[in-house]
């Protein structure tokens, strides 16, 4: 059963709400669903521009929470996350290769380079995120598939 336009658009408006409403958040540091959204991206739009998801909702989050060199940085890598798993057919593998593209570019400019063990453990929380996030859709999508389209 497809979803008329206007529920697709009122579904991506609240997603997009409760991403944003996920950075404000108290939560730890690195601990956002925003690279599991990165690396579904393209499962969930076939738009030419859904790449830009991500950094959209970095980019109103931080309208509250403020700017900062780095989003040269990590703005980009997530959108770089997208298009790797736009080309690859392993969300979990892309998964894996937009993290390690998050860790050296968001630690490019920070007070610890990439692959140095502070910046690991601080980013390894980005990578358990992305991939509970990874993991809860693809559980989501195998639930909702046995359920719709179970044999009677």
């Amino acid at each position: 059963m497809r979803l008329k336009m206007t529920e697709t658009i009122k579904a991506g408006i609240i997603l997009f709400g409760a991403l944003v409403l996920s950075r404000l958040l108290p939560l730890p540091a690195n601990s956002e669903p925003l690279l599991g959204l990165a690396v579904l991206t393209p499962y969930l739009s076939k738009h030419n521009l859904a790449f830009l998801l991500t950094p959209g909702i970095m980019f109103v989050s931080d309208l509250v929470l403020g700017f900062g060199n780095w989003i040269w940085f990590t703005y980009p890598a997530l959108a770089i996350a997208s298009l790797i798993s736009g080309k690859m057919s392993n969300k979990y593998m892309s998964l894996l290769y937009g993290w390690l593209v998050w860790h050296v570019m968001a630690n490019w400019s920070g007070t610890f380079p990439p692959f140095t063990p502070e910046a690991l453990l601080f980013d390894i929380r980005f990578l358990a995120s992305g991939l509970g996030v990874v993991a809860l859709y693809d559980v989501t999508r195998l639930l909702w598939q046995k359920t719709v389209y179970r044999e009677v």
